[in-house]
């Protein structure tokens, strides 16, 4: 079971596009229960019981994660983003990033804090002050990668 969890938790799954998560389950559900897909994506799956039972068990669950979309490419191969579901700007700062189609790593970051105004340095950090930076050497060498409307993860470690 531990192994299954590590496998779903592992893979991506943006709203909106939570294909791999949506296969992953099916194809783990699909010799032992019934199952359709609605028209918003969910999987709907019953399984019987050898007798009907006094009491039902329904277990619900989310597909999707929160991650960041690409908005643009800047000059120097840095890219801006907005957030898909509700991210907080200022724990994105540092985070390792998984980029695009690609998979490419990346880091999230911000203006240095030595470079910030006494008033930047007071608020918390907007989404559209932060950056992801993959290593493109300029414009033309990110664009051979990357693309604005492709998706950041945030790259993470599955623990026990």
């Amino acid at each position: 079971m531990f192994e299954n969890l590590k496998e779903l938790c592992l893979l991506n799954g943006t709203s909106g596009n939570e294909d791999a998560v949506r296969e992953y389950i099916i194809n783990e559900i699909k010799d032992y229960a019934e199952y359709h897909i609605d028209n918003l994506g969910n999987i709907i799956a019953f399984k019987k019981g050898k007798k009907v039972p006094q009491k039902k068990i329904m277990l619900d669950a989310h597909m999707d994660e929160v991650a960041l979309i690409v908005t643009s490419i800047q000059s120097d191969g840095t890219l801006t983003v907005d957030t898909v579901g509700g991210v907080d700007a200022s724990v994105v700062i540092g985070r390792q990033v998984i980029v695009g189609r690609e998979k490419l790593v990346g880091v999230a970051g911000a203006k240095a804090i030595h470079k910030l105004s006494k008033d930047e340095r007071e608020k918390k950090p907007e989404i559209d002050s932060l950056y992801i930076d993959f290593g493109a050497e300029n414009a033309d060498d990110a664009k051979k990668y990357v693309m604005p409307g492709d998706i950041v993860y945030f790259s993470s470690d599955y623990i026990e």
